[in-house]
């Protein structure tokens, strides 16, 4: 790994499937000068794309770049494979003569070129040799991003694909597809398209029920029994869980693989199952950054002194996404759930240290630096270290998405 610490931002597709992944440092190396004698801080940046291409940050998908000037001019587009790497150029760049150049000299020799544009001040020397121009959303009208799209691909190349940054809701992604944009980028996949709320459907509420007998001070493992054997799915993957290599017994009855397993390994199993059973109308960046999240919340309670609230945190972090797979309100979830109040306090309001670790996780998803800096400083954590759990959870989410998806087959 080297020296940047860095987070990903996904962007889908019409279908909201992952195209690609930007990545965006902590540390803002695209503010960064280069001199001549700067060789080992290329090198550094080079090892750094190098690694997200080949780590599960870019799940084998391309990965996006910002490049300031200095980068553009430097040596780092022709260390890195030019299959993988997109490089984002700034809006607000210098056109002088050598940067065209070099941007053009980039472009004959293949790399994607992502322009960040402004619909209202735009850099029209550019327009041909983008693949993709990025815009931001929220800074113009539906008819002027429509006009402009038209307007574009006829002066230039019907190829040319638009991305909308900054969709944080679903009906601005169903606008922004309708106007002609290609991709999609923000947080408007991980919440509750409330236009289709018609209620939980039938058997998802049966694993919200095991899950609420779970959460009950005193576990009725009759009752959970009853749960299961009601959904010959959930019965089936409960004793393929059980029966597996990790646990190696040879059972065939539910309440006896229900206490093999115990309340912690059958809770954790069945918020895994929850999730991949509600993941099916969903994209499947939103189950990974739900088991990302989860595990995410889960590793940093001995960093908040909170080491007896990791199965607690776990949980948090699976219910905390719920309402993006289920559409309805996350107040109501809670109202049907039975959570203890500091995890519903720490979901609805981020209330306690477990509040505090959510805002955390979500500021790190969401790649808010400055956010994560002041939780940070506040509770005085290493930022390295946060950067190796964070890296963790994501090698979790993908590892436990394979195995429950080999499971089906």
């Amino acid at each position: 790994m080297g020296k940047y610490i860095a987070a990903r931002k996904p962007v889908l597709d019409s279908n909201q499937e992952v195209f690609a992944y930007e990545i965006i440092f902590k540390n803002s190396i695209e503010e960064k000068g280069i001199s001549e004698n700067s060789k080992l801080f290329i090198e550094e940046i080079s090892d750094d794309i190098k690694f997200f291409e080949n780590s599960n940050l870019a799940d084998g998908k391309k990965v996006f770049i910002h490049f300031n000037a200095d980068l553009i001019q430097s040596e780092v587009p022709q260390l890195v494979s030019k299959d993988n790497l997109g490089i984002e150029i700034s809006e607000d760049i210098k056109l002088k003569n050598e940067i065209i150049n070099t941007i053009k000299k980039l472009k004959d020799n293949g790399c994607l070129l992502i322009l960040n544009q402004s619909v209202k001040n735009p850099a029209v020397n550019l327009y041909e040799y983008a693949d993709i121009i990025k815009i931001d959303y929220k800074k113009a009208s539906k008819t002027e991003h429509r006009s402009f799209i038209e307007t574009i691909r006829n002066k230039n190349s019907s190829q040319i694909k638009f991305l909308a940054q900054n969709i944080d809701e679903h009906h601005q992604f169903k606008e922004a597809k309708a106007a002609g944009f290609d991709y999609f980028q923000g947080v408007f996949f991980t919440k509750a398209d409330m236009v289709n709320d018609s209620g939980t459907p039938g058997y998802k509420i049966n694993y919200l029920n095991v899950l609420k007998e779970l959460n009950k001070a005193d576990v009725d493992f009759d009752k959970i029994e009853k749960l299961i054997k009601n959904d010959i799915s959930m019965s089936f993957s409960l004793l393929k869980t059980i029966n597996s290599a990790s646990y190696g017994y040879n059972v065939a009855s539910i309440k006896q693989a229900s206490a093999l397993l115990g309340v912690k390994g059958l809770k954790k199993w069945s918020l895994l199952y929850l999730i991949n059973g509600l993941k099916d109308d969903k994209p499947n960046i939103l189950f990974v950054n739900t088991l990302t999240r989860a595990k995410f919340a889960e590793s940093l309670a001995e960093e908040f002194n909170a080491a007896d609230k990791s199965e607690d945190l776990f949980t948090m972090g699976i219910f905390s996404m719920l309402d993006a797979f289920l559409n309805r309100s996350m107040a109501k979830i809670m109202e049907e759930t039975a959570l203890t109040e500091e995890i519903k306090e720490a979901i609805l309001i981020r209330e306690g240290v477990m509040g505090e670790i959510l805002n955390l996780v979500i500021a790190f998803e969401r790649v808010k630096w400055d956010q994560v800096a002041l939780i940070e400083r506040k509770n005085q954590l290493d930022p390295k270290k946060l950067y190796n759990k964070y890296l963790k959870a994501v090698d979790f989410a993908y590892e436990t998405m394979g195995v429950l998806i080999k499971k089906q087959k």
